[in-house]
């Protein structure tokens, strides 16, 4: 979105009263946020505006977590710590017409990781279980607000499983070229129905839901924040290991090197804690279901008019990148897992 240094005046003069000038400048920015970068006398800021939703709800939770983990003394990342305006708000509202909603943020230094080295994936494994034993101490007040991913069903409101299949099957046609993957997702979508029994029964809990190279920072070749804690929510505790596995997957076309670094985030991960065999076996279907989800996410987007064509076209092929996942790599990386969990 267009921001002015107008309204990041108007935001900054509540969030840094005791602050008497400041420099804006644009930056690194996500498909749900537009962010921009604050220095004021010697600190750092982040401010960040939700572009997808004007939610209160969802930002309260948000903050409610960031806050609840920055009280963890013993915690091996950091996180985003809110800043408070003068009236004890870690929100406000844009006053440009939109209603946006506006935050600030304490810098974290750091880098996107692009995860070509050992060393950093068993980092980002490590970090994520310790996020995940961190999240499983703290309760939250607010109402949780998203569904399990499992719940594809509700991953966006203008996407019901029977529209997305009717979709699929009959695609408008600048999407014709992408009709043997589009069928393909379809009949994913349709399967994915019978492994629910099963993975209902897993341990559940509060998880981050979104861990990916967008989402944590690096330094020194080691994981030292982790960022975006917009969908969290309570879900499979596997779940998340699932995501960060199915967005390695879709980012390393060499599969030598993929099942290298597969192992190097088990490894990381298993340091910390130990899944249970229902989960080890439930990983496959649910990284196929992380991909399902984001390409729902990124259809819901589409029919709402925020994303052009291509970048749904661009999801299309992510998401059918391995149609022989379940068939082939799924069987051979719970193996590897459970191998290295036995240590």
């Amino acid at each position: 979105m267009d921001l002015t240094s107008g309204t990041c005046n108007q935001l900054l003069v509540h969030f840094l009263p005791h602050h008497n000038q400041w420099d804006v400048s644009s930056g690194k920015s996500g498909y749900n946020n537009t962010t921009r970068y604050v220095k004021s006398n010697n600190d750092k800021f982040i401010l960040r505006i939700y572009d997808t939703h004007k939610d209160d709800e969802k930002v309260k939770l948000e903050h409610e977590v960031l806050l609840k983990l920055n009280e963890i003394q013993e915690l091996p990342f950091k996180v985003p710590q809110p800043v408070f305006t003068e009236k004890g708000e870690t929100f406000l509202r844009l006053q440009d017409g939109s209603n946006k909603i506006a935050c600030l943020y304490s810098y974290i230094d750091g880098e996107n990781p692009n995860f070509e080295k050992d060393q950093l994936l068993y980092s980002f494994g490590q970090k994520t279980g310790f996020l995940l034993d961190a999240l499983n101490k703290i309760s939250v007040n607010q109402s949780l607000i998203y569904r399990p991913y499992y719940e594809i069903e509700h991953t966006h409101p203008s996407c019901s499983i029977d529209f997305v299949t009717k979709w699929c099957k009959n695609p408008p046609q600048v999407f014709e070229e992408y009709q043997s993957k589009l069928t393909w997702i379809a009949e994913q979508m349709a399967a994915f129905q019978l492994f629910l029994p099963q993975l209902k029964a897993l341990p559940h809990q509060l998880i981050h839901g979104d861990l990916n190279a967008s989402n944590v920072l690096c330094r020194n070749g080691k994981i030292n924040a982790i960022l975006d804690f917009e969908f969290v929510t309570n879900d499979l505790r596997v779940m998340e290991a699932a995501v960060c596995l199915s967005e390695i997957m879709i980012k390393e076309q060499n599969e030598s090197m993929l099942w290298e670094k597969f192992r190097s985030f088990i490894e990381g991960f298993s340091s910390v804690m130990t899944l249970t065999k229902p989960e080890i076996e439930a990983l496959p279907v649910l990284i196929q279901l992380r991909r399902l989800d984001v390409f729902v996410h990124f259809l819901g987007r589409y029919m709402d008019g925020i994303d052009k064509e291509e970048i749904l076209k661009e999801q299309i092929g992510k998401t059918a990148a391995n149609p022989n996942w379940l068939s082939g790599g799924g069987e051979k990386l719970t193996r590897l897992w459970k191998r290295i969990d036995r240590g």
